[in-house]
């Protein structure tokens, strides 16, 4: 099992709703051990015009703004615990204080040292994307991306997960990032997308699977010729086919001036989880 989980929730612009909350205490339950909530208050600095300030009232503002967001990291901190309480999960609280511009960037700092990151995506709130990306390329762990809305799992256990396999250095750690999920795993199925990628053959995941069940996780595989069609789309397939509890994949990206170029099947991902996905890179 994981034993040191995080749980990253913003609170400016818009507020990471309890639903979502409660979804990702609730995966917690699931992997096992501790859960941190980690809240992040918004710090909006002075303006540094006295004129300005005097004519447009940006003080009083920026005090309100940070009121708010402190109130919501509290809201959000209730919201957790009674969730915990209510699915048996372990969990502490942190609240950090970031300015509006590097709230993704200290989400990702503080992930370092926990062995993996719950991160919900959704409409709710646009800088969860954002945030999700930061820790993806910036925090070194793996991230477990999920819908703001959907239905928790009911018990302790997972049921099956879905390992997308490219041969390459992103779907390997992303499987050995997973091995916790895996092992806990009634049911574990590798799909490959043959001749997508040139490493990608027919059998080439066979070692793979010789490679899982050194960890005690049998396997099906899946390959399919791509004919043509990219990954993310066979794979958006396939899960709609088989409906996992989880999958698993690498990621793709490169930052460039704070900004991310992400391969396909990757950027789907990110917008629009269809289930929980647990992305390494």
């Amino acid at each position: 099992m994981y034993r040191d989980l995080m749980l990253a929730a913003l609170t400016y612009p818009d507020a990471t709703p309890d639903p979502a909350i409660r979804n990702g205490v609730a995966l917690a339950r699931q992997l096992g051990g501790l859960m941190t909530l980690l809240t992040v208050k918004v710090d909006i600095p002075a303006l540094g015009n006295a004129f300005a300030d005097a004519v447009f009232g940006f003080e009083k503002l920026a005090q309100h703004e940070e009121a708010r967001s402190a109130a919501r990291a509290q809201a959000e901190a209730n919201a957790a615990r009674l969730a915990a309480e209510q699915f048996g999960e372990p969990m502490r609280c942190v609240t950090v204080t970031a300015s509006m511009q590097l709230q993704a960037e200290v989400v990702a700092v503080a992930a370092r040292t926990h062995d993996i990151v719950l991160s919900p995506v959704g409409p709710s709130v646009i800088a969860s994307r954002e945030m999700a990306e930061a820790v993806l390329f910036g925090s070194g762990r793996p991230v477990l991306v999920y819908p703001e809305e959907m239905a928790p799992r009911e018990g302790d256990g997972v049921g099956s997960v879905l390992v997308a396999w490219d041969g390459g250095a992103s779907a390997a750690r992303a499987v050995s990032d997973s091995l916790p999920i895996l092992k806990r795993a009634a049911k574990v199925e590798v799909f490959a997308a043959l001749d997508e990628k040139p490493a990608v053959k027919r059998g080439g995941a066979e070692d793979l699977l010789r490679r899982l069940e050194t960890h005690g996780v049998r396997a099906t595989l899946e390959e399919r010729p791509a004919s043509g069609e990219r990954i993310g789309a066979l794979l958006a397939d396939r899960v709609s086919e088989t409906s996992p509890d989880f999958l698993v994949m690498g990621a793709f990206g490169h930052a460039r001036f704070r900004e991310f170029i992400l391969g396909g099947a990757t950027r789907a991902i990110l917008d629009a989880p269809p289930c929980p996905v647990l992305l390494s890179h």
